[in-house]
């Protein structure tokens, strides 16, 4: 008994995608949860408008930005289905701690404009710099219209990249862009097309060396310790080449997380990375007391019948604050579970779909963290 995966409702996802657009967003006490458009200007001249999700306490005042930069997925199918709530969690972690966190998605993913900024090139001839600049274009455009907001703080941003998007963050660097005083980079890198495999990771390697030689804004590098996208030895290569080119960074070995640690990014609890990182925003002399306490998610009831790895996952759904989200079982015990969609509408969609997928008879039991009974929510 499986649950869906990124990778398996990718297809589904693009159909759930267009559904319920006006859906109110899930909100929480002391938090606003702000989906909106991003208006940019491309250091070419040329404009872009991105899809983009805002978490701010609720309250006013300029708030330091983290601007959290997604990854790319293995399956291309994936990009279109991206939502800027995949890391919901992370930016909540954030808002709670006096940040307004906004996740933004670069051209070609989810709904915003343009075509998809993929460019690698073939496994046998990566083309990691020209990608790369795509990506870091994105980055700039979308820190110079952010640091313009009300509710910003021109002078403290923060990078925040995953995967793609850590490597893209540092490579935006490379440009000293305004108001940028840190960078966040957990499990940087591109080029793995499938576990524990990188194509010409001898290319990477000398593109962040490059990036190392320019950037002189200090960042912390997170990757854990059986992370399948990027291996622990060759982070600390990439890490080595980068510091050996003159660019101040640390380095954080993080225990081994879950199935594949390269998700360390969306953990259901903050306990794996964020004191690490309170403790490099200290150095930066940026905030990490808490500012809006949460409280716990409902503790709901297992669905009967799932087997241990259902038990497992359907923990890690109760304490996942990577909302939208939603769980659906049927009287055997199968399940669907996903996260981070744009409304609760499209996450029942998507994880009734997984369950039509594979001929399951299921029914809701949960979304966002309140129990379903008879079609209806229930807390």
């Amino acid at each position: 008994m499986l649950s869906a995966t990124w990778s398996n409702v990718a297809a589904l996802l693009i159909l759930a995608c267009c559904q319920a657009a006006n859906a109110a967003t899930t909100q929480l006490p002391g938090l606003i949860r702000e989906p909106f458009r991003l208006a940019v200007t491309l250091p070419d001249g040329t404009h872009a408008d991105l899809e983009a999700l805002l978490t701010r306490p609720d309250r006013p005042g300029r708030f330091p930005l983290a601007l959290i930069n997604h990854g790319l997925p293995r399956d291309p199918a994936a990009m279109l289905a991206a939502a800027p709530e995949n890391y919901s969690g992370t930016s909540i972690v954030f808002a709670q701690h006096g940040y307004a966190a906004v996740v933004v998605n670069r051209r070609g993913f989810g709904r915003s404009s343009g075509p998809p900024d993929v460019s690698l090139g073939p496994c046998n001839d990566r083309n990691y710099p020209g990608a790369v600049r795509i990506w870091a274009a994105d980055i700039l455009a979308s820190v110079t219209s952010l640091r313009q907001e009300p509710w910003a703080d021109s002078d403290r941003v923060l990078l925040v990249g995953h995967s793609a998007g850590g490597f893209a963050s540092l490579a935006a660097a490379t440009h000293d862009p305004p108001g940028v005083v840190g960078i966040v980079d957990f499990a940087g890198g591109a080029g793995s097309n499938m576990p524990d495999f990188v194509c010409q990771p001898e290319r990477l390697i000398g593109t962040i060396h490059g990036f190392g030689e320019a950037v002189r804004t200090p960042s912390l590098w997170i990757f854990a310790e059986n992370d399948h996208f990027f291996g622990p030895a060759l982070a600390r290569r990439m890490f080595d080449a980068y510091t050996a080119a003159g660019a101040p960074a640390e380095f954080d070995a993080a225990p081994a997380f879950g199935r594949d640690g390269h998700l360390l990014v969306y953990a259901a609890a903050p306990a794996p990375w964020w004191p690490r990182v309170a403790s490099f925003l200290d150095q930066l002399h940026l905030p990490t007391s808490l500012v809006v306490d949460l409280p716990p998610p409902a503790d709901l009831p297992i669905p009967p019948g799932l087997d241990a790895r259902g038990t497992d996952d359907f923990a890690s759904y109760v304490t996942s604050r990577s909302y939208e989200k939603a769980f659906a079982i049927d009287p055997h015990g199968h399940y669907g579970r996903v996260f981070g969609l744009r409304t609760t509408e499209d996450a029942e969609a998507a994880a009734l779909a997984h369950c039509k997928q594979h001929a399951w008879t299921c029914s809701m039991y949960a979304i966002d963290n309140t129990l379903v009974t008879g079609g209806e929510a229930k807390p």
